[in-house]
Parts: C-alpha cells; structure tokens; sequence
C-alpha cells in the first residue's frame, strides 16, 4: 500500500446524503487519505457524482474492488444493501469500512465477520473514537469523579415516532436493522463502554407505543414495528449503576444529557441533537459542592476542528484511526469483531427486555 490510502465510496451522491456529508468531507481534511473512486445507486447518479468529486464512477462494487489504486472501500448505504455489496469486497480481501449498523441482525454480522478472504474490516461507529468519548474516558480514568457511583443517559431521538419521509420509511420495520435501537441507542451503548466500561446485568423494557406513521411525503399510513421507547438500567465495572433512555418522534425535550456521579465530582455532557455520535457534544464538571460549569477540550484531543458541528467531524476522527491501522500503526478504530460483539449487546438487551 502507498503512503496514500485510496477510498473508494459506495453510495456517495452528487445530490447530498451521508456519504456527502459526511464521508467526503473526512476524507478530505485526513492526511494521507484520498478518494479515488465510487459507485453509486444507478448508472446517472454513478456519473453525476463522479462529475461532482472528479473520480471515476464505476459500475460496480466489485469493478471498483478490482482497481489497485483503490486501498479502502467505504460503504455508506442504508443497512438492508450492505452484505450485498460487501461481498464482492470480501472476496477481494480490499479493506472496508462499513457503516454502522454492520448487518439486519447478529447472523448477519456473524457472517460478514466470517466471509471472504482476511483483510482489515472496520465499523463506522465514529462516537468510539470522537474526541469527547476519549476525553471522558480520560477524565474518568484520571479521577475526576472519583469512583464512579452512576452513570445517567437520556435521549430524545427525532426520529422514530409519528412521521417518516420516503427516504427513512424503511426505519419503521424493525427487520430493516435501522432502528432507534440499532443506531443512536448503539452508538451510545458503545461510546459509553469506552468511557465507563462494559454493561451488564441488564434490565430493559422496549416499547412500540406507535404502531402506525404516515409518510409525510405520500400521506400514506404505514406499519411500524421499530421500538421508540427504550429503557435500560445496568451495573458498570466496580458496580456502578446506569440508566439509559432513549425517546423516539419527542423533539420538544433534551436531545441528549448523559450525567456521571461520582465520590468526588460529577459530569455532565450535553449534545444538541438526539445523535449522540454526531452531536456537537459540550462537557460540564464539578467537584464536591460547586455549581457545574464548562469544560474546556484540552489541545490534542480534536485533530479537525475546522469540522466540528458537522456529520464529518466523528467521521474524521474515525477515518484517521483507520489510516493508523493500516499504516500499521497503534490504532482504535473498531472492527468488525467489535462490531458483531455490539449487536451481540442488542440482541441480548432485546432478549431481555420486557415489551409494551
């Protein structure tokens, strides 16, 4: 592999979507990383984007697999398509980085995780790697807190309640695998693994109190089956207690408030969107009987703050780790056997958890 790592994107649009916004933009502020190639949803949209980012637009995943120049090949679609698409990859032994969720379910994972021959296999879960969760982790494991006592998460996702468009009516069936629970709830059971520790002991109650949406594009009625009420409580390392709630369709309330308690000071972070893993997340501390009161990042924490407060920012972070492994160099950036261990977490939360 050259010193430049070539991406290619699967699903980058000319138009605007995740991979626009999110995935270019990285790319293009990480050292050392370039796009080089993509393929889109149709033969059009392959060649307008192409047109957009000045790369070559191919006609497929494993077209685009085959090319030397491509090192990493980015999947970016909605969850339904990855193994699909990631099986050409496989087989090609090429690099990936799959968005988050990685599969429909923990046998899908299994078998991705599993297929084709060896080659590095990353997970977009960008909240493991952002600069806060580190710095949380950081601060806790320096004693700010002292000993953890709990850990106290809530969410107001916007999605998932009364409404969903034509491009997100796929969320409202839960065998999509894009849920509430799959995506912002996963994200932040994982980013508070990295911070807190592994939970266990789990307790929860999952809830689809919205059986029907509409889509507000058609006016259609539509089934829905994905949760919009999520409730867990747990013990962390050292017996700490947690609590997570996370809120479909409640735009009105907290986006996002995760609170630590500890012996000797208290936490609080804060996100200006229920998306947790891509949230513009502030920090707040205290010790003993003082007011909360900001928290500055400390230098070396957030390596593209020209990027902060948009989608690309985590995913910069994210990318960069990926470089770093690659380079053969220390890196955090999670695999795919994080990943199945992650929806592994799910299933059980959702094996265990009582329904209403």
């Amino acid at each position: 592999m050259s010193s430049t790592i070539g991406v290619g994107i699967v699903g980058l649009s000319a138009t605007g979507n995740w991979g626009a916004v999110a995935h270019w933009p990285a790319i293009e502020a990480v050292p050392g990383v370039q796009l080089r190639g993509l393929a889109a949803s149709s033969p059009e949209s392959t060649a307008a984007a192409a047109k957009r980012y000045v790369v070559p637009g191919y006609a497929s995943v494993a077209e685009m697999a085959s090319r030397e120049e491509i090192d990493l090949i980015a999947i970016t679609v909605r969850v339904p398509e990855h193994r699909k698409l990631l099986e050409p990859v496989l087989e090609s032994g090429k690099a990936i980085l799959c968005e988050w969720p990685l599969a429909r379910d923990l046998a899908e994972a299994e078998f991705l995780r599993d297929a084709g021959r060896p080659g590095p296999r990353f997970t977009g879960l960008q909240g493991h790697v952002s600069p806060t969760t580190r710095w949380v982790r950081d601060l806790i494991a320096d004693g700010y807190v002292g000993e953890v006592l709990s850990s106290s998460m809530i969410c107001s996702f916007p999605g998932g309640g009364a409404t969903f468009t034509s491009a997100s009516a796929y969320t409202a069936d839960a065998a999509n695998g894009a849920t509430m629970m799959t995506i912002p709830f996963a994200h932040a059971l994982d980013m508070q693994a990295v911070a807190l520790g592994e939970l266990t002991g789990i307790t929860a109650t999952i809830a689809t109190l919205r059986t029907q949406a509409v889509n507000t594009d058609t006016g259609e009625a539509i089934a829905k089956t994905a949760p919009d009420q999520i409730a867990v409580t747990g013990r962390l390392p050292g017996g700490a207690v947690a609590s997570m709630h996370f809120r479909g369709g409640a735009p009105r309330t907290t986006p996002f408030a995760w609170e630590i308690d500890g012996t000797r000071g208290s936490l609080r972070i804060t996100g200006d969107v229920g998306l947790p893993m891509s949230a513009a997340l502030a920090v707040e501390g205290a010790h003993g009987r003082e007011a909360l009161s900001p928290l500055e990042l400390p230098a070396g924490y957030d390596r593209f703050p020209g990027l902060a407060g948009t989608p690309a920012h985590n995913v910069a972070h994210l990318y960069a780790e990926v470089a770093e492994a690659l380079s053969g160099r220390e890196s955090e950036a999670p695999g795919f056997d994080h990943a199945v261990e992650l929806h592994r977490s799910l299933e059980a939360i959702a094996h265990r958890g009582t329904r209403g």
